[in-house]
């Protein structure tokens, strides 16, 4: 089997394997306070590709609304990526697990996008690349020895900022075909009748995002409709557009 059609086979088993255990994994949690979003987070390639769920609650929400913020930014990042805001300290914390149920076959499948992308090849590359610098380093001698116009930290900064988003943009797009098929579990999970597995609030979604959060923008508008959003911006719980966030 290429590794095309190995990787349609792969996407095709999680999503219908997802699909089909979230809901079951949800009700098993036993929520009692209406949840206002079901999240459901990939990974990027730096750790384990395990998918997750969570589950935030009315009762993190209003906790989170009922706090002070100096920077009204912090308010929508603990809405939108309680996942990252460990140490926020309100009743109703973050319900958390992993997908499992799916860990063999999610696996597989990143371990074939990162070939298409060269994803670790590419780092193997770059720490080669980083041993020879040093050494042509060690061989000029002492720092001070090199040009100023070298060693001008902003010129530096800059470039290993550029780096960092060529490296991000770039696993962005390795991983488009998991992300596609993510956003339609999140479409498939947004016609379960989430009433009769446990309580929700009227503004209850489905998020579908990258654990870390980095792409939030762009997940929210792939997993959340206009209508919906619109009705979250009029609550004050979203920023308009969400790309701004």
């Amino acid at each position: 089997m290429t590794n095309d059609k190995q990787l349609k086979t792969l996407l095709d088993t999680i999503e219908r394997n997802l699909t089909d255990w979230i809901p079951i994994g949800v009700k098993e949690l036993g929520i009692k306070s209406p949840a206002y979003c079901l999240f459901l987070w990939y990974q990027d390639f730096s750790d384990d590709f395990t998918p997750h769920y969570g589950i935030a609650t009315q009762e993190l929400l209003d906790a989170i609304e009922s706090t002070h913020f100096a920077d009204p930014m912090d308010k929508f990042e603990m809405i939108w990526r309680p996942q990252q805001c460990a140490d926020l300290d309100v009743p109703g914390r973050l319900v958390l697990d992993e997908c499992d149920i799916v860990e063999t076959e999610v696996e597989a499948c990143y371990e074939i996008l990162a070939k298409q992308a060269e994803i670790f090849e590419e780092g193997a590359d770059n720490e080669d690349e980083s041993q020879e610098e040093d050494g042509l380093e060690d061989a000029l001698g002492d720092d001070e020895d090199l040009d100023d116009e070298d060693l001008d930290d902003e010129d530096l900064d800059e470039e290993d900022l550029d780096e960092d988003e060529e490296a991000i943009e770039k696993e962005f797009q390795a991983l488009a075909p998991f992300r596609e098929m993510m956003h339609r579990v999140g479409k498939n999970l947004q016609q379960v009748d989430w009433k009769n597995i446990m309580p929700v609030s009227d503004n209850f979604i489905v998020l579908v995002g990258d654990y870390v959060g980095y792409w939030l923008a762009e997940d929210f508008e792939e997993s959340v409709s206009l209508p919906k959003i619109d009705s979250l911006i009029a609550q004050g719980l979203l920023i308009s557009p969400p790309a701004e966030e």
